[in-house]
């Protein structure tokens, strides 16, 4: 046979002859002295015969009968260590449970460190010796031998130990995914969560510290693959490095709603329709009343000055204005909590979880309501300052969320307020028409103009609490609420995420997830007009401009 195909014959054959092996001797030391043996005898084979009728037979010949002379050496004195459970017997492509032995081995080697894993690499598959490992690798040949003994121990344990591998079984997936906060130019959690590897990465380590290898384990991954992307959930802090030793544990930090686990879903959904319930029994009629006699509308305005519009814009407002704990205490609170962002975003991380086994509509939330979106201008031309508010949900015809929630969007419409269609572009105003913020030259969204010199964001933190009574029975109603809302969702929760889920259940009433709720109540009992099309592309938006 000639070098040329002698040479590709042979590499074919190395990670079996290592199998052989290593069935063998039970050790990896005296696998790799047996299988270099091996492949010396078979490739000289190789290079002397031509026309090999059954090469996997002449193969194992060979190897069985080094294998004999080898076994001779051992038994005129040197010491055969036996390294117990490690069994891979010659290769037989019609034994199944050896060819799973060997995938089994394979799959272990893939979850060794890197320098351990191209150790075995180089030594096993490319055949290089310990000194030329060392040579390549520039370490010492000590240091190339310790991994070899250290990496059989771990090949040996990872083969025989019996690991529960659920989310290679069946791996989870993120439903809903947001944030509390503000994002960088990155994203936000969705972004960063793209893949499901990604999901089932913070997952496997969610409850509980775990080495990389333990969570390649769980994953059913080799270290290899998910070395990137464990870099980059720790780099942008949703997963934390909790030691520095040289086998580091990580721990998520982030906030997983599993939707797996309901049992008690329907008791907190009583407690919070029967608070909803009473809200708009005793509060919302008052503040609806309130708000329609009062002459100028709390200094609301809106295209034709339509009173049902503006009331779903009260009926927000007076929804924040029942927390109770007090603006600057919950943004106290957000701020210890959020996570600053390499790309500068600075937030609180959330996602839902389920797997294959739920399709989407069983774990659809039909309450979903978005975050307070905000967004802030200021510049040299007070006139020209603004502050927007703005909420999605079931209500509202909208779709892009926070990402089309654009600062831009309000400035071109403050500027479209003041100084007319003229100091717009083609683009800016077809955008604002698209967006339903401007319709046949008339702006839509709510405009309060604020007679007073302080800020515009603390203006609308206080706006409505000012004009409306809030009864004590609500007071009582709100604590209770959070009470039921902690209780429910610390369960099953690790300690690393407690004071998040204490700050999501703070103020519950006064969250926007309470919006969807109270417009639906408030429809069904009449106090509340259903929107015409156009308005519902603006509805839950306020433009806060300084009267000038």
């Amino acid at each position: 046979m000639d070098k040329t195909s002698a040479d590709k014959y042979i590499y074919e054959y190395r990670d079996r002859i290592f199998g052989f092996a290593l069935g063998k001797t039970r050790n990896i030391d005296q696998t790799e002295e047996l299988a270099s043996d091996i492949v010396y005898e078979v490739y000289r084979a190789f290079l002397a015969k031509d026309n090999i009728a059954n090469t996997d037979g002449y193969v194992y010949r060979i190897a069985r009968n080094v294998w004999s002379k080898y076994v001779q050496r051992l038994e005129q004195g040197r010491n055969n260590e036996n390294v117990d459970n490690i069994t891979i017997p010659v290769y037989d492509e019609h034994d199944k449970d050896e060819l799973d032995t060997v995938a089994e081995l394979r799959k272990e080697i893939g979850y060794l460190s890197d320098r351990q894993r191209l150790v075995i690499y180089m030594h096993y598959y490319d055949g290089l010796s310990v000194a030329e490992i060392s040579s390549r690798l520039n370490i010492s040949q000590g240091t190339v031998k310790w991994h070899l003994s250290d990496a059989r121990t771990k090949l040996k344990a990872g083969i025989t130990m019996n690991i529960e591998k659920d989310l290679e079984i069946n791996p989870i997936r993120f439903g809903d995914m947001g944030h509390g906060g503000y994002t960088g130019n990155k994203g936000d959690t969705a972004d960063f969560f793209q893949s499901r590897l990604r999901m089932n990465i913070a997952w496997a380590c969610y409850h509980e510290p775990k080495t990389l290898e333990e969570i390649a384990r769980s994953v059913g991954v080799p270290k290899v693959y998910i070395a990137d992307e464990m870099a980059a959930l720790e780099d942008f802090g949703f997963i934390d490095r909790v030691d520095s030793s040289k086998d580091p544990k990580f721990l998520t930090n982030m906030v997983i709603y599993d939707l797996r686990q309901n049992e008690d879903d329907r008791t907190l959904e009583e407690r919070i329709n029967s608070a909803v319930d009473t809200l708009c029994r005793i509060y919302f009629p008052k503040v609806l009343s309130d708000f329609e006699e009062a002459p100028d509308h709390w200094g609301m305005t809106c295209d034709g000055n339509d009173v049902n519009f503006m009331k779903y814009s009260a009926v927000m407002l007076a929804i924040k204005a029942l927390r109770f704990t007090g603006e600057a205490k919950i943004n106290e609170m957000a701020e210890k909590l959020m996570v600053k962002r390499p790309d500068g975003g600075n937030f609180i991380a959330y996602a839902t979880l389920t797997d294959d086994r739920f399709s989407s509509h069983q774990i659809k939330d039909k309450y979903w309501a978005c975050g307070e979106m905000t967004r802030v201008d200021v510049g040299d031309d007070p006139k020209k300052n603004l502050f927007s508010f703005s909420v999605d949900c079931m209500y509202a015809d909208r779709k892009g969320g926070w990402r089309d929630n654009l600062d831009s969007d309000w400035v071109s419409l403050t500027r479209f307020i003041h100084d007319g269609r003229d100091s717009l572009t083609p683009e800016e105003y077809k955008r604002l028409m698209d967006k339903g913020y401007i319709f046949e030259g008339r702006v839509q969204p709510v405009v309060v103009k604020c007679d007073t010199s302080e800020m515009l964001r603390e203006y609308i933190d206080h706006y409505v609490k000012d004009k409306i009574y809030i009864p004590d029975e609500i007071k009582d109603i709100s604590k209770a609420i959070d009470k039921a809302v902690f209780e429910h969702d610390i369960k099953n929760q690790p300690k690393q995420v407690h004071d998040i889920i204490r700050f999501n259940a703070t103020d519950r009433l006064g969250t926007m997830k309470m919006l969807p709720r109270v417009i639906e109540k408030l429809l069904d009992l009449g106090l509340l007009k259903p929107l015409t099309d156009i308005q519902k592309k603006s509805v839950f938006s306020i433009l806060c401009l300084q009267e000038t």
